[in-house]
């Protein structure tokens, strides 16, 4: 896979995982799914983008994320060295993420990078709420900024609740971004479900995860951080690398943390220095755990989109259930009753291929003199009834009451349950506005095909018929050798059996008769077989050409025409396969290859 190819693999499922976020966040109780969604966009983004992108492994990038007034900026500032972070009891302060690293870092470049959010130029306050973030860069010289060599510093907004949907989406960002993160919780919200459930995607996600527990008196530190263990971190779907406990600080210790509040910072430092030792492996790491993550996790981040496309298998098994019922019609009203008049016409040229040739035609026509009252007594009793109103229905009449009926009932169960799903919503939509007269068109379509194709399938039975003896002489004079025998055998047999005398002129035209009506009796039933094989063939052409394409365009119809149910569609399919693109593409980097 070139470089090209992974660009537009990478765009292509970042937009995709962006747009299920879209089109989950109408439906209640979305928010986990939402996050769900936006952490892995992020990690496509902003991590394995860059990857396969060729970007250097440094910096590493750290997240301090956490609820409203647990401390964040305080650890943000103990992370860079320097008292930069902007701290306030007000929550929701910060509300943009800014980033904090050396002036001489480089920054990544990929186009897709950070997502949705734009890069400011300039300084701003921190309470800017906008999706926005901005990087502060330092000098770095300073032996407390030691880190900045190798991360990036992120002081994110709040996470204390679901609703802040201004600031979520934005600390997911970076969160997807991030080779560590730092998590921070106080003593008061330690135990908060919604910051925990921040905690428990990051770990989920395959994030390196830091805890800092804040706030406590110090005399509790031991019970808190064992509190701490049983009841948030043994349900985690993994452990933390690392969690480090401080203690309720004083103004002085607030003030100057880098000498009076040392003992809680380099605990710290420490955890976050050992994780930096090794950037490009670290970043591997990162790497792999955002494939798998993604791997693992694919049907929780699919389940939206899956579960509105298995509404797409109740209207698959109402239309089907349709076409039964249509192609029934077809065999009842008219399939049954078609004669295939073709083949009337095909018996009478087979009986008269039967006849001898040339000189022979004189004896066939004295034979006929013989048999003219059999061949009158048949004409009459296969007089055919005059046409009436009760008589089968021409197929093109058929077929469209049986249309109808389909379309009508397809119609009644889109409003009846369109307050069920939005997909029947959607449905009842599109027969508001033209889709029955959109499927009477597409019928017409496929019954000219079908018209045509039946036609030239009954011609060439008929000439099969016939052909079928007139391309074999051998057969043919065999057939009509035995059929004059028979003829002239009857003849003398009632000759032989009534001698001269009146009863002969009875015996001889009922022998003639009966070797005739056995002939004809043959030859209808030849006929008749392959009538009814082209019964079974029209019925299997009704389905191949009209009846199958007309369902399938029922079926595919929500999914088609740029509708959310296409989108949909197209994501669940390809979604596996830019996974699978992408981690052959990651292994062949890592190969050096």
């Amino acid at each position: 896979m070139d470089q090209a190819e992974r660009r537009v693999r990478t765009h292509q499922l970042a937009s995709d995982l962006a747009w299920l976020e879209e089109h989950v966040a109408a439906k209640a109780d979305s928010a986990l799914a939402r996050g769900r969604l936006r952490l892995a966009a992020a990690m496509v983004r902003n991590v394995l983008g860059p990857y396969l992108e060729g970007q250097p492994p440094s910096p590493l990038h750290i997240a301090v994320v956490g609820g409203a007034g647990v401390g964040k900026s305080t650890v943000t500032n103990w992370l860079i060295g320097e008292m930069l972070a902007e701290s306030n009891p007000q929550a929701g302060f910060t509300r943009h993420p800014i980033a904090y690293g050396a002036s001489d870092v480089a920054w990544p470049a990929t186009v897709d990078f950070l997502g949705p959010l734009k890069r400011l130029e300039h300084h701003e306050s921190a309470r800017l709420d906008e999706d926005v973030y901005q990087v502060r860069r330092l000098n770095a010289e300073r032996p407390e900024q030691e880190l900045l060599k190798v991360f990036t510093i992120w002081d994110c907004p709040d996470v204390t609740t679901w609703a802040a949907s201004h600031y979520v989406p934005r600390v997911l960002e970076i969160a997807g971004l991030a080779d560590v993160v730092v998590y921070v919780a106080s003593d008061e919200r330690y135990n908060d479900e919604v910051p925990t459930e921040y905690l428990r995607l990051m770990l989920e996600a395959g994030k390196t995860v830091i805890v800092v527990l804040m706030k406590m008196r110090e005399a509790d530190v031991p019970a808190f951080v064992a509190h701490f263990q049983k009841e948030v971190a043994s349900k985690l779907p993994s452990r933390p690398v690392a969690l480090v406990a401080v203690p309720q600080l004083s103004y002085e210790q607030l003030a100057e943390p880098f000498t009076k509040a040392a003992a809680y910072r380099i605990p710290l430092i420490n955890q976050v220095h050992v994780l930096g030792q090794t950037p490009t492996k670290n970043r591997e790491h990162s790497v792999t755990a955002a494939l798998q993550h993604l791997k693992r996790h694919q049907e929780k981040l699919l389940a939206a989109a899956k579960a509105d496309l298995a509404a797409i298998d109740g209207w698959r098994t109402l239309v089907q259930q349709g076409q039964m019922e249509f192609a029934n019609r077809y065999r009842k009203e008219y399939l049954t009753s078609e004669r295939f008049r073709r083949f009337d016409e095909t018996l009478l040229r087979l009986l008269e291929l039967l006849e001898l040739p040339k000189i022979g035609q004189i004896l066939s026509k004295s034979l006929n003199v013989l048999r003219m009252p059999y061949t009158l007594m048949k004409s009459w009793f296969r007089k055919e009834p005059p046409v009436t109103a009760n008589a089968a229905l021409q197929e093109r009449p058929v077929l469209e009451a049986a249309l109808r009926a389909w379309v009508d009932e397809l119609r009644k169960a889109a409003a009846y349950r369109k307050d069920d799903h939005p997909l029947w919503k959607y449905l009842n939509d599109g027969f508001q506005k033209g889709l029955g007269a959109q499927a009477g068109e597409r019928f017409n379509q496929l019954a000219s095909v079908f018209q045509t194709s039946l036609t030239d399938e009954v011609e060439r039975t008929a000439r099969d018929i016939l052909g079928d003896l007139e391309n074999n002489p051998v057969a043919l004079n065999t057939l009509r050798g035995t059929k004059f025998a028979l003829d002239l055998g009857a003849v003398i047999g009632g000759v032989a059996l009534g001698g001269f005398t009146p009863l002969s002129v009875f015996l001889v035209p009922l022998g003639a008769s009966v070797t005739q009506y056995l002939v004809d009796l043959l030859g209808e039933n030849y006929v008749t077989v392959r009538r009814e094989e082209t019964r079974m063939r029209q019925q299997t052409l009704f389905n191949q050409q009209l009846a199958q394409p007309l369902a399938d365009w029922l079926i595919a119809w929500p999914t088609s025409g740029g509708s959310s149910y296409e989108r949909m569609q197209a994501i669940v399919r390809r979604y596996p396969e830019h996974l699978d693109a992408m981690e052959r593409a990651v292994k062949f980097v890592q190969s050096g290859a």
